[in-house]
């Protein structure tokens, strides 16, 4: 991963056009002091700052995600927040509910298909009511049109997933079977005397292989762990039934306790051999 010299933004795939360098800021997650100070030097430049309120599977920090809304709130520029993977997964209300943050915009996506092809935007009413005619100015109301848009049969499953997600006591049991196996994880490593970090959230996280014991904060501290090894238990779980990506682990609804107890039973296994 190449590091960012902050505030320019650098393409990391093909298919981004250099110009876009022209029309991005990048600032450091969990560094609330840097993108204050971007913020203030730029902010007549600035149309919104987007953020994911939950970075890969790094928490903010206190006080960082409320420094963004002070921030933003204070020039008039809208706050967003990508909550493609944390919408309905932290709580019913998603990342902003968990953390206590309202921002203007959010993108979701992921949960809010119940698995099937469906993504949402929702804001506050001033800014939504471009979409509105009957709130259009005189160049007309934006268009959002979309091969899928409201495709029927991914809306319906995610009414049906939305209906599930309102049952009493859905959250706190597979937050439940999530810190068990992240607290399972770390008892492997820790009898294996292997160093490493379990971070993240009960529902999302990873294992960042390193000898340094400070808290993560951004991805310049993820870069720094032990990818070959992170990669080698990878294979080792696949070997034994286990298939995980190459980052972050998921606990879902749909994992019971037995899905746990065969899971940290490989995974010790799997950190034998490692």
């Amino acid at each position: 991963s190449k590091l960012i010299d902050f505030p320019r933004p650098e393409p990391d795939s093909a298919g981004i056009p250099r110009s876009i360098q022209e029309e991005v800021l990048v600032a450091p997650f969990n560094d609330l002091e840097t993108t204050t100070a971007i913020i203030e030097k730029y902010h007549d430049e600035i149309g919104g700052v987007i953020v994911e309120a939950f970075q890969r599977v790094i928490n903010p920090q206190p006080g960082f995600l409320e420094g963004l809304r002070d921030i933003t709130s204070q020039y008039g520029i809208p706050l967003i927040f990508d909550e493609i993977v944390t919408g309905f997964r932290f709580s019913y209300g998603g990342a902003q509910q968990h953390y206590g943050v309202t921002p203007d915009l959010c993108s979701l996506g992921k949960i809010v298909g119940g698995g099937l092809p469906l993504s949402a935007v929702a804001g506050k009413g001033e800014i939504m009511q471009v979409f509105d005619a009957a709130h259009a100015d005189e160049t007309g109301p934006m268009p959002q049109v979309g091969t899928l848009n409201g495709n029927p049969v991914a809306s319906i499953a995610g009414l049906a997933t939305l209906e599930v997600l309102r049952e009493p006591g859905i959250y706190q049991e597979t937050f439940a079977r999530g810190r068990r196996l992240r607290d399972g994880f770390r008892d492997s490593l820790d009898q294996a005397e292997i160093p490493a970090q379990v971070i993240g959230h009960d529902t999302v996280f990873d294992i960042y292989f390193t000898d340094d014991d400070r808290p993560i904060a951004d991805y310049r501290d993820t870069v720094k762990g032990d990818k070959a090894k992170m990669m080698k238990l990878n294979d080792l779980l696949l070997e034994r039934g286990v298939f995980k990506g190459d980052t972050k682990y998921y606990v879902s609804t749909a994992h019971t306790d037995d899905d746990i107890d065969r899971t940290l039973d490989i995974f010790r296994s799997a950190i034998d051999a490692l």
